[in-house]
């Protein structure tokens, strides 16, 4: 039994043409232009960056300084009670 789909001929269609209209070239100063466009957003992208991260900087060093103050309090409380707890452990030995 003959398969009806192989027993027809196949049959090549003419090569399609394109209908897309040619590519124009854009100029150099066209591309140049979008570069330096593209370029200059950045940097604004960038200096902006840059002024939020020295913001953070500032925030950082004023929170590092506050801490510094923090531990010399608690290192001075430290030793005031050690001086403390050690007079009276001492004072209660003598009696």
């Amino acid at each position: 039994m003959a398969n009806p789909i192989n027993s027809q001929k196949q049959t090549s269609s003419p090569p399609k043409r394109s209908t897309a209209r040619p590519r124009i070239q854009p100029s150099t100063a066209t591309i140049t232009q979008r570069q330096l466009s593209h370029l200059n957003s950045q940097i604004a992208q960038l200096q902006a960056n840059l002024a939020d991260f020295n913001d953070l900087i500032k925030t950082t060093t004023q929170q590092y300084q506050s801490l510094e103050q923090l531990g010399k309090i608690q290192a001075s409380l430290f030793m005031a009670s050690h001086k403390v707890f050690e007079d009276e452990n001492f004072a209660d030995e003598e009696e």
